[in-house]
């Protein structure tokens, strides 16, 4: 059974003056007979102490953790990458930033995948080419591709205590922009991203938005 913890909320500031003044990515933590996911991480500009204060109380070290899954590479979702030294870094082949990882252990999806929370199978990520029942997932996790925000954007699927959580990157930046139904202001291909925002809404019980809290839809 697989056991979610916030590591830390984000947010989002943007004015018509100033674009994005401030934001933070949110980040989770997967867990699954001990095997431990974060789903994001931290804001480069920050110093990391209050990121990985974040972890203490959860009694989890970084060092602990098995795997690192980007919903996308933009710089605000993957800095402090080196306080996770024995993790494999998770993202889509179509990524651009993806050469900031050339040296790290990583795996490089081609497409949708399922990837079961195991040291022994997690690098052989299932790739599918089709829906999976996202309420049996079990001890998987559904990584669906889902390019508009970025080319190489994921939304990542769980199955949390019966109800299945949708980690939704920047296809909902957080409650308002669904309440608002509207995608990012500032993307790769923003129409593109109505069918992920759709696909959401018909499938997932808890929405973990790229920079607020999660919420029940």
């Amino acid at each position: 059974m697989l056991r979610f913890d916030l590591i830390q909320t984000g947010l989002i500031e943007i004015t018509q003056e100033e674009g994005v003044k401030d934001s933070r990515p949110t980040s989770s933590l997967l867990e699954c007979g001990g095997f431990r996911c974060v789903i994001d991480t931290e804001h480069p500009k920050e110093d990391g102490k209050e990121y990985l204060a974040a972890f203490g109380r959860l009694g989890v070290s970084p060092s602990n953790v098995g795997c690192v899954i980007f919903t996308h590479l933009h710089p605000d979702h993957f800095g402090h990458k080196h306080l996770f030294p024995n993790a494999t870094f998770i993202f889509h082949k179509d990524e651009r930033l993806g050469f900031y990882f050339k040296n790290d252990r990583k795996l490089v999806l081609a497409g949708d995948a399922l990837l079961t929370l195991s040291p022994d199978t997690l690098v052989r990520a299932e790739h599918i080419n089709y829906e999976p029942d996202l309420r049996a997932l079990g001890d998987q996790i559904y990584v669906r591709h889902a390019p508009g925000h970025t080319p190489g954007s994921t939304m990542i699927f769980a199955l949390i205590e019966g109800l299945v959580h949708a980690w939704t990157g920047d296809v909902f930046l957080n409650r308002t922009y669904y309440d608002e139904w509207r995608p990012p202001g500032s993307s790769w291909n923003q129409d593109r991203i109505y069918k992920h925002m759709e696909y959401v809404r018909d499938r997932a019980d808890v929405i973990v938005p790229g920079h607020g809290a999660p919420f029940r839809i």
